[in-house]
Parts: C-alpha cells; sequence; structure tokens
C-alpha cells in the first residue's frame, strides 16, 4: 500500500493496537524487573515485537499525516524500532519498562486525537473506522 493520508488509519489503529496489549502485559508488574520476569520473559519477549512492530507502522504512515502532526517524533518511535530489532540481546529491561510506563499512554492519547481530528475532517474513511470497531482484531483498543 502506497504511504497516502486515506491509507493512515489503519496504522494508527494497529500502532492503538500494540500499545493496548503492551500495557496488558505489563499490568500488575512493580518494577522492570517484575516485568523482565514475568511469564518467564514471554510478555517482555511480546513487548519487544509489539514495539518493533509501532515502528514499522509509523514507517508506513504518510509523510502528510507527519507534517501536520510534526509534534510527535516520529523518527524518535522508528529509531528504537530499530535498535530493538538490531541490538535485541542489548536492549536495557529499565529503558523498556521506563517507555511502557510514560511513554505508550502519552503516544496512546495522542494517536487516539489523530484519528479523532482526522475522522472529523474526512481524511479518513468513517465506514473503515467503524468496522474495526467491530473487528476482533482491534479488541484491545477502547474506541470510545
Amino acid at each position: 500500500m502506497l504511504p497516502s493520508l486515506k491509507n493512515d488509519l489503519m496504522y494508527l489503529l494497529n500502532i492503538l493496537e500494540c500499545i493496548e496489549k503492551i500495557i496488558l502485559y505489563s499490568a500488575d508488574c512493580a518494577g522492570a524487573e517484575d516485568f523482565f520476569e514475568k511469564n518467564e520473559q514471554m510478555n517482555f519477549n511480546a513487548t519487544l515485537n509489539l514495539l518493533t512492530n509501532i515502528g514499522e507502522n509509523v514507517g508506513k504512515i504518510s509523510k502528510e499525516l507527519k507534517q501536520i502532526y510534526s509534534d510527535v517524533d516520529w523518527s524518535l518511535i522508528k529509531s528504537f524500532r530499530n535498535r530493538v530489532v538490531h541490538d535485541y540481546i542489548n536492549i536495557d529491561t529499565f529503558m523498556v519498562f521506563d517507555i511502557i510506563t510514560n511513554d505508550l499512554k502519552m503516544l496512546r492519547g495522542t494517536i487516539m486525537n489523530i484519528v479523532g481530528i482526522e475522522l472529523d475532517k474526512g481524511s479518513f474513511d468513517t465506514e473503515e473506522y467503524e468496522v474495526a470497531k467491530k473487528s476482533f482484531y482491534y479488541r484491545h483498543i477502547k474506541f470510545n
């Protein structure tokens, strides 16, 4: 799919789904070490995969949307994806937990605002959005 503002809705929803899963996987963790050890590191490893997916989706978002919402540090998100993929073994557990607890909730709010604004402007297909709301794939997103 070619980068286009019309196609950005699905990338943004994929990011939101990843964020919601990460928040779910890290729930009830007292700190980074607890999160790292939870379920024999399964939650930590799944989270790294989801963070990679977030970076992948950011890379697919159109330049137009990134310019409109230039207050989001899109390149930092993409850079972190590259670090996870290319230096997986050296990823700092405390840094990952800090991103989860401090940055992802803010990013979730920002992405939700972008989706709402662009739906109101008519940039995104409302029918596509309504279908996504009913999709099992996006079941973790709080669409209200």
